[in-house]
């Protein structure tokens, strides 16, 4: 029974992390369906940003608003403020009465998908870009970006968001390492279907195709607002030069929290998903269990995992080695922690830690989710 179980708990994870990937760039390239571009259409459109208490970015990212390149006049940024309260609403006033193509609102506290949902009714573009305080565009990005609504079967484009910094953290560098290759995964997905969610930061979406957001919770508004895109019969996509930069976490502690309220709003989408699952097509169905599903729960794999090797009959040829492996791994994860404590960077060999310190986080999220609902504000990420 052990060797079953360990067996059913590795092909889990090796079908999330290796197979599924493999099997989605195979499709890609032999069962990818080709969308139409067009260099050169610029429509109106509103970049939307919610924030809270962001004085220590906002003039960053106003300046880095002003340096895009798009024909004047037709590129507005509307900025709600949730309830801040040091400068970010004198920052905002001053600006708008700077440049007439920004514009500012002021609401009570009340989160930031309520914030998105009050800029949005206010929105008369027919196109929206989706970013955040902290995220500095190319000045390209969003010529980028509205290349693809050339094809009326595109109904969102996620951006490429690159993440600098992280060199002294091995929260940062493993972020980085991750990120990169979720976004390998995200463009074979959108060249096959479409891509499961965007990024927060950078994405660009029809007006006609957004639903208001959830409002009572944290939700992913990044995984929720594209699913409930595809649901409706579009597809998104993905543009590997609209670029996007932002800063990672200063330490793995903060990576960790990151990480626990960014599982928490994703577990609490999962309702919402299933609402609209008879909706989405079969290859959709596939990619969102191996993918997010899957992925979701491999802490418990994990661990099932274990046990079954510890359980594992005394006399087995295999138990000792994959006890030996195990404690390899427990190993090099203590030692990327004790190197993270010090300041130090291991490369590779603080992958491990990395690992265990995500799924740790994904396993605090699920314990923690029936006793802890998030409340709908939200406070901005430490970030470097």
């Amino acid at each position: 029974m052990a060797s079953i179980i360990l067996i059913i708990s590795l092909a889990a994870l090796v079908a999330t992390y290796a197979l599924y990937p493999l099997v989605m760039e195979w499709l890609a390239r032999h069962r990818g369906r080709p969308w139409r571009t067009d260099d050169a259409l610029r429509p109106d459109v509103t970049m939307v940003v919610a924030v809270y208490n962001e004085e220590q970015v906002l003039p960053a990212k106003l300046a880095n608003f002003r340096a895009m390149e798009y024909p004047g006049g037709r590129l507005r940024l509307l900025v709600g403020s949730d309830g801040s309260s040091d400068g970010t609403n004198v920052l905002l006033r001053d600006a708008a009465d700077a440049d007439e193509r920004i514009d500012w609102r002021d609401f009570p506290r009340g989160g930031k998908l309520r914030t998105i949902n009050r800029l949005l009714a206010e929105v008369e573009t027919p196109f929206v870009v989706f970013s955040d305080a902290n995220t500095m565009y190319a000045p390209d990005a969003v010529q980028r970006l509205m290349r693809h609504f050339a094809d009326e079967r595109v109904g969102a484009v996620c951006g490429n968001l690159l993440l600098r910094g992280g060199d002294a953290s091995v929260g940062g560098a493993g972020e980085r390492t991750y990120w990169s290759y979720e976004n390998v995964i995200k463009k074979a997905e959108a060249r096959y279907a479409t891509a499961l969610g965007a990024t927060g930061g950078i994405y660009a979406i029809r007006r006609a195709a957004f639903e208001p957001q959830p409002e009572d919770t944290q939700v992913a508004d990044d995984l929720l607002l594209p699913l409930r895109i595809t649901a409706a019969g579009m597809r998104v996509v993905y543009e590997s030069d609209a670029v996007a930069e932002e800063s990672t976490s200063p330490s793995m502690r903060e990576e960790f929290r990151r990480k626990v309220r960014v599982a928490r709003t994703s577990f609490n989408s999962i309702p919402h998903i299933m609402r609209v699952w008879r909706r989405y097509p079969l290859r959709v169905q596939m990619m969102l269990l191996f993918h997010k599903f899957l992925r979701w729960i491999v802490p418990f794999m994990l661990l099932i995992a274990a046990g079954a090797i510890i359980a594992l009959p005394a006399d087995g040829a295999l138990r000792e080695p994959l006890l030996w492996a195990m404690a390899a791994f427990g190993a090099l994860t203590i030692l990327g922690w004790l190197a993270e404590l010090a300041g130090r960077r291991l490369g590779v060999f603080s992958l491990p830690f990395y690992f265990t310190a995500i799924n740790a986080a994904l396993l605090v999220a699920w314990i923690t989710l029936p006793f802890k609902r998030p409340p709908p504000t939200w406070e901005p990420s430490v970030r470097e």
